[in-house]
């Protein structure tokens, strides 16, 4: 089945030329240099001659001979993304802890008066 929209995060694909691969580079300085939360990953794509795609996909820049491009969250990014999920799952779990204590004590409650 197809998908409706492809890859979120797929942005295009370019010829595998020194002068694409070169303004990728001026682009992500200038990502860089504004703090941008975004980043882009190239992926080799239409290998060469007498090359394969390796293992998930994987093709060097040198053995293709276009490249697509991805714009993902950069590490710091997904980094404090984890951490605030970590902290709500922590108090989540916190949360819930306190209720089947509560829970706990009222149903021994409950057997000492039903006894």
């Amino acid at each position: 089945m197809k998908k409706e929209y492809g890859n979120y995060n797929h942005l295009c694909r370019m010829p595998n030329t020194a002068k694409n691969r070169k303004m990728i580079e001026m682009l992500r300085e200038f990502m860089k240099s504004s703090e941008s939360r975004w980043q882009l990953v190239l992926r080799g794509r239409h290998p060469i001659e007498g090359k394969n795609y390796g293992y998930g996909g994987s093709l060097a820049l040198k053995y293709a001979l276009s490249f697509s491009v991805y714009v993902v969250p950069r590490k710091s990014v997904k980094d404090a993304e984890n951490s605030q999920r970590h902290k709500m799952l922590a108090e989540n779990w916190r949360d819930k802890m306190t209720i089947e204590k509560i829970s706990q004590v009222l149903n021994q409650h409950d057997r000492c008066y039903n006894d």
